[in-house]
């Protein structure tokens, strides 16, 4: 079986090295926890970034009404205490008495309607406009009542509201504008931004955080510091400037598990891997080889995705069949038309297609280089040269939104929304990162979206895979596993979506 030559940046001298080398552990530092991520923030607005470690910052800083308890699935209560629909359209909830916002100022309805009101507007920018669009407004009923109405019937409602609808204050955001705001949030989260500087910020514990679905934060103090390269972070691990991180490669994983300090595990997300296609030609002007459903085809069969997951992920990841993750409601993956790797048959459909000798094709990626690496070496092998663009995600990201690639090698966290219409609707309803415009799948993806019977539903998700599926605009790729390091004295247990908790983090026995 073909499989594509690299070469991977080792970093198992410096491991053997630096956990020789490490010093005996002092203390853990003075209940609080340095932890490291990828990639800089552009702001801590918590709508205008889809980036993880946006998400991350903006999980701890604010609240959403409800959240939704990752152990049996429940929705419990969070800044709102009981909610319940109306009629079809509208869920009326009851909120939280007591709460204040990091700088003092009382949280009320007028928050809640204030936020959702604006944020539906598409001149506020919302980098996911999914996540609200179909909310056609919020109500005030009291001080301490709000209805959320939306557009039309839609059983993912309370998904939604849960995982990616963050509350903020009406009177501070009014009085410093959304760029200040950005830069220096309040929140009502378990945590809130102490400081943020270059690479680093610092949150705090929230003193005066109420007791509801996330738990008060057991550690003083989290400094985040942005090391985007993974053999930095490793070295910082095993130095003891860093107390936790994350996004470490599988074969790092294992090696590190051999120094004595350090615990090294693997945790499951929602994100998903694939490869989008510029079905629509946007990077050429309409004139894209991308057109013609059997190059997309081609593609298709070009690629040995099980290879890659057995090699590049250690079998950590799982093959997918379609665009939405397994654990997602809807997501009918049997109902998938699969390619198997044809590397022959690849090259006649390209023929088939006036493409004999193959063309050229601009393709991004950010998360792993090793991957993009084998799909460039994989695609190359049947004529398609594939001029390679690692970037950071946002980059990355943001390149495939404005048309300016032809392959986007991407992830999709959906935010944690456990509903397949937070990974389909959102790049088959002409949104912007819809690179396809096919109007059939738009609208059987209304009725899926709409429906409040469950049954019609995953029928409906289930078309709509088959005609994306035969029709070839993305080429479904593999789960995220995600792998972290971290002091081995510090409690830390991975969540099943991927979002680390960092207000349940803990040194010594604490509270395991």
């Amino acid at each position: 079986m073909f499989l594509p030559s690299f070469v991977r940046v080792a970093v198992a001298g410096v491991l053997v090295a630096l956990g020789a080398a490490a010093p005996a552990q002092s203390a853990p530092r003075d209940n609080s926890v340095v932890v490291a991520l990828t990639e800089e923030l552009p702001g801590f607005d918590a709508y205008l970034s889809t980036a993880r470690e946006g998400l991350v910052a903006s999980r701890h800083i604010f609240d959403t009404l409800i959240e939704r308890n990752l152990k049996n699935g429940a929705y419990e209560p969070s800044l709102a205490v009981a909610w319940k629909r109306i009629d079809p359209l509208t869920w009326e909830f009851t909120l939280r008495q007591g709460v204040v916002f990091h700088n003092g100022d009382p949280f009320s309805a007028d928050d809640v309607v204030f936020t959702i009101n604006r944020y539906i507007q598409p001149e506020a920018g919302a980098r996911s406009p999914s996540w609200v669009s179909w909310i056609a407004r919020a109500e005030k009923v009291d001080d301490f009542t709000v209805r959320v109405v939306s557009k039309a019937p839609y059983p993912a409602a309370l998904e939604f509201l849960s995982g990616s609808v963050s509350i903020f204050p009406k009177n501070y955001y009014e009085s410093v504008g959304q760029q200040a705001f950005g830069k220096k949030p309040i929140g009502t989260g378990p945590f809130r931004l102490a400081s943020s500087r270059g690479n680093e910020y610092v949150l705090e514990r929230n003193e005066r955080y109420f007791s509801g679905a996330k738990s008060r934060p057991r550690v003083e103090r989290v400094t985040v510091r942005v090391i985007p390269d993974e053999a930095t972070r490793i070295a910082e691990a095993i130095g003891g400037g860093v107390d936790w991180t994350w996004n470490i490669s599988t074969d790092q994983i294992k090696q590190l598990a051999a120094v004595p300090h350090l615990q090294s595990q693997f945790g499951s997300t929602l994100t998903i891997a694939a490869i989008t296609l510029d079905a629509r030609g946007r990077a050429r002007e309409g004139k894209s080889p991308l057109s013609d459903v059997r190059v997309r085809q081609a593609i298709h069969h070009a690629i040995d995705r099980r290879k890659i997951v057995e090699t590049l992920l250690g079998g950590d990841g799982q093959l997918l069949k379609t665009f939405c993750h397994p654990l997602q409601f809807g997501c009918a993956a049997d109902q998938a038309v699969e390619y198997p790797y044809d590397p022959a048959r690849a090259r006649q459909l390209l023929a088939e297609a006036g493409y004999p000798d193959g063309f050229e094709v601009s393709l991004s990626s950010f998360r792993d280089k090793p991957r993009a690496e084998a799909v460039k070496a994989y695609l190359a092998a049947v004529g398609i040269n594939a001029r390679l663009e690692f970037l950071q995600s946002r980059a990355s990201y943001s390149k495939w939104r404005e048309g300016k690639l032809d392959l986007w090698y991407g992830d999709w966290g959906s935010a944690g929304i456990q509903d397949a219409s937070a990974a389909l609707s959102a790049f088959y309803s002409f949104t912007p990162q819809d690179g396809f415009r096919d109007a059939e799948i738009r609208d059987i993806l209304k009725t899926a979206d709409n429906s409040l019977d469950e049954a019609e539903r995953i029928a409906a998700y289930g078309r709509a895979i088959r005609l994306a599926s035969e029709r070839a605009y993305i080429v479904p790729m593999h789960t995220i596993v995600v792998g972290y390091v971290s002091d081995k004295r510090l409690n830390y247990k991975p969540s099943p979506d991927g979002f680390p908790r960092f207000e349940e983090l803990s040194w010594g026995d604490a509270e395991k």
